[in-house]
C-alpha cells in the first residue's frame, strides 16, 4: 500500500482527475447494479399484467429506465476512460522526469556498481507497467470491489437468508485473491530484473557491435541473450500457469454461487417466499459478480507487477546522493586562477583504497603533470578536484576553500575536465563543443577548436560546425575526438583545467598534434591551473611540475630535472626515455 501511495503522489497537481475517476467508475457501478432491479420489477409487472395487448405505462417507464441507465453507463464510462488514461499518463511523465533528475544529481559511484540497460529498463519497462495499473488495473479493482460491497448490502436487504447461502463462497475468493498476490509477486519482480538484463544486453550489443563482430563472438552474445530471453519466459511462464490455476478459480466461485441460488432460490420462488422478479434479480446480482470477480484477479496480477516495478523504480529515486551540496556553500574566491591542494588524502573505491595519505600543493597558474605506474590513482586523484567523489579521509582545497563547503555546480563551472575516455553527443559539432557553455558564441566557439587544433578539420567536414556526430563520436578520428573534447573544456573558460590522459589512444602523429594543441592550450592561458595525466615523455615535459605517484601517495613533487637528478621512482621510469631522446 505504501508503495502505491507513493505512485499516485506523482498526480499532484491533477489529482482531480483521480476524483472525477473514482466518481464515474462510482456512477458506472451504481448505473450496472441498477439494471438488475429494473429488470426484476418488470418480470413481477409481467406476471401481473393481465390488459390483454394494452400497452402499460409500468412497463413504458420501466424500459425508459432501463434505456436511461444505458446512458448513464455509456457517459459514465467514457468520462472515466478519458480522465483515468489522462491520469496515468500524468503519473508516468512525472515519475519519468523524477527518475531522470535523480538519475542527474547522483554520484559517480553510483553509475560505478550499475549497469546502462538497467536503468534504461527501469526508466521504460518498469514505469510502463506502472501506467497501465494506475490507468486501468487501479480504477477496476475499485469497480470490482465497490461491486461486491453494493451487490452484497442489495442481496442481503432483499433476502437476507438466501444473501447468507449464495454470498457463502466469497471468502474462498478473498482467500484465492491473497495467495495468488503472495505468490506471483515475487514472480514478478524478477521478471523486472530478467528484463533489465535483456535491455543490457540489447544496449551493450548494439553499442558495442563492432568489437562482437571484431572478435566473431556473435554465436556467444546470441547464446547470452537467449539464455536472457529464456530467462524472462520461464519466469513469465510460472507466473501464467499461477494464473491459469488462481484466475479461473476466482470465475468459477460466483458460478457457485448461481448454483446455489438455482437450488435454494428455486425452492423459495416454489414455496412463495420469493418473487420470480426477485429471484431474477438474484441472478442477475450475481452475474454481475462474474467479470468483477475474474477481473479482480486480473487486477491482482497487474497489482503485483505494478508493485515490483514501483519498488524497483523506487530503490533509484531513493538513492541518496553521496556527493551532496552544503547547506550554506561557500562562495569560490573571484580570482583568474586557483590553487588546489591535496592534504592527507585517502580514497578507495568499495573499501578498496587507491590514495594513502596523498598530499600536494599547486600554486594558482601552475601546470602540473601527475605520472604514475597503471593503477596508481592518477585518474583518481583528479576526479576528486571537481568534486565527482569525496574522499574517505583528508580534504581537497581549491582556492582555499574545501571542495565539500563548494556548490558542486559552482565548481564544476570553474573546473574543465577533458576524461580518458572522449564522449561525444549525436548532435552537431558545434553543440558539442559548446555543451558546458550553450549561450557561447560562434566566435567563442571557433576561438576553442582553433587552440585545441581542430578548426581546420572542421571547416573540412561537409556542413562545417553543423556536421552531425554520430553515437559517441564514432564518424570522428580519435585525435578529432579528443581535440574536440579539449575545446568542449576551454571553450567555458575554465579556471582549472584536468586533461586525463588525453592522448594515450592515439597514434604517434595524432599525438603531436594534440601535443601541439596542449601546448597552444597552455600558452594561451598562463593563468589557469592545469594537470595533465600522462604517460609519455613528450606530453610531461610541458608541465612546470611533475607529481609522481606510486602506491597512492605522492612519492616525488619537482620539476623533471629535479625528479631525474634526484634518482628515485620518476628517474626510473623517464631518465632513459630522456637519455634516448636526447
Amino acid at each position: 500500500m505504501k508503495t502505491f501511495l507513493r505512485i499516485m503522489a506523482f498526480a499532484k497537481g491533477n489529482r482531480w482527475l483521480l476524483v472525477v475517476g473514482l466518481v464515474c467508475a462510482a456512477g458506472y457501478t451504481g448505473a450496472t447494479l441498477a439494471i438488475p432491479e429494473i429488470v426484476g420489477r418488470g418480470v413481477d409487472r409481467v406476471r401481473e399484467f393481465d390488459g390483454g395487448f394494452g400497452l402499460d405505462s409500468t412497463l413504458v417507464w420501466l424500459t425508459a429506465a432501463l434505456l436511461g441507465v444505458a446512458a448513464l453507463r455509456f457517459l459514465f464510462s467514457g468520462v472515466r476512460r478519458y480522465t483515468t488514461n489522462n491520469l496515468s499518463h500524468v503519473i508516468e511523465y512525472n515519475m519519468r522526469r523524477a527518475f531522470f533528475r535523480r538519475e542527474l544529481d547522483l554520484s559517480h559511484s553510483f553509475y560505478d556498481r550499475s549497469s546502462t540497460g538497467e536503468l534504461v529498463s527501469r526508466a521504460t519497462n518498469d514505469l510502463r507497467v506502472i501506467r497501465f495499473f494506475t490507468g486501468w488495473g487501479m480504477f477496476q479493482m475499485f469497480i470490482s470491489v465497490l461491486t461486491l460491497v453494493v451487490v452484497s448490502v442489495i442481496l442481503f436487504v432483499k433476502n437476507p437468508a438466501l444473501a447468507a447461502i449464495v454470498l457463502s463462497p466469497m471468502p474462498i475468493l478473498a482467500f484465492a485473491a491473497w495467495r495468488f498476490a503472495s505468490k506471483v509477486h515475487p514472480i514478478f519482480k524478477r521478471i523486472q530484473g530478467r528484463l533489465a538484463d535483456v535491455t543490457t544486453s540489447v544496449q551493450e550489443n548494439v553499442s558495442g557491435i563492432r568489437v562482437v563482430k571484431s572478435f566473431s563472438r556473435e554465436p556467444f552474445e546470441r547464446d547470452r541473450f537467449g539464455g536472457r530471453a529464456e530467462g524472462v519466459m520461464n519466469e513469465t511462464l510460472a507466473a501464467r500457469g499461477l494464473r491459469a490455476f488462481y484466475i479461473p478459480g476466482m470465475t468459477f466461485i460466483p458460478a457457485v454461487s448461481v448454483a446455489l441460488l438455482v437450488f435454494f432460490g428455486g425452492r423459495a420462488v416454489i414455496e412463495g417466499s420469493l418473487s420470480l422478479g426477485d429471484f431474477v434479480a438474484f441472478q442477475l446480482y450475481l452475474m454481475q459478480l462474474v467479470w468483477p470477480m475474474q477481473g479482480f484477479g486480473i487486477v491482482v496480477d497487474q497489482g503485483q507487477r505494478a508493485l515490483a516495478a514501483g519498488e524497483r523504480t523506487f530503490e533509484v529515486l531513493d538513492e541518496d546522493p553521496e556527493v551532496k551540496k552544503p547547506e550554506n556553500p561557500i562562495p569560490l574566491p573571484d580570482t583568474p586562477s586557483l590553487g588546489v591542494e591535496f592534504e592527507n588524502v585517502s580514497f578507495g573505491y568499495g573499501g578498496d583504497e587507491v590514495l594513502r595519505g596523498a598530499s600536494l600543493s599547486v600554486e594558482p597558474g601552475e601546470t602540473v603533470a601527475v605520472v604514475g605506474a597503471t593503477g596508481s590513482g592518477k585518474s583518481s586523484l583528479l576526479s576528486l578536484v571537481p568534486r565527482f567523489y569525496d574522499p574517505t579521509s583528508g580534504s581537497v582545497k581549491l582556492g582555499g576553500v574545501d571542495t565539500r563547503d563548494l556548490d558542486p555546480a559552482e565548481l564544476r563551472r570553474s573546473v574543465g575536465v577533458v576524461p580518458q575516455e572522449t564522449f561525444l553527443f549525436s548532435e552537431k559539432v558545434r553543440d558539442n563543443i559548446a555543451f558546458g557553455k550553450p549561450d557561447a558564441t560562434d566566435e567563442e566557439i571557433e576561438r576553442a577548436a582553433k587552440i585545441s587544433g581542430v578548426h581546420e578539420q572542421i571547416m573540412g567536414f561537409p556542413e562545417g560546425y553543423d556536421t552531425m556526430v554520430g553515437e559517441w563520436g564514432i564518424t570522428l578520428s580519435g585525435g578529432q575526438k579528443q581535440r574536440i573534447a579539449i575545446a568542449r573544456a576551454l571553450v567555458k573558460d575554465p579556471r582549472t583545467l584536468l586533461l586525463d590522459d588525453a592522448t594515450s589512444s592515439v597514434d604517434a602523429e595524432t599525438e603531436k598534434q594534440i601535443q601541439a594543441a596542449l601546448s597552444e592550450t597552455l600558452s594561451d592561458a598562463s593563468s589557469r591551473t592545469t594537470f595533465i595525466v600522462a604517460h609519455r615523455l613528450s606530453t610531461i615535459l610541458l608541465a612546470d611540475r611533475i607529481a609522481v605517484l606510486d602506491e597512492g601517495r605522492i612519492a616525488e613533487f619537482g620539476t623533471h630535472d629535479e625528479l631525474s637528478k634526484r634518482g628515485g621512482v620518476y628517474a626510473e621510469m623517464y631518465g632513459s626515455e630522456r637519455r634516448e631522446s636526447a
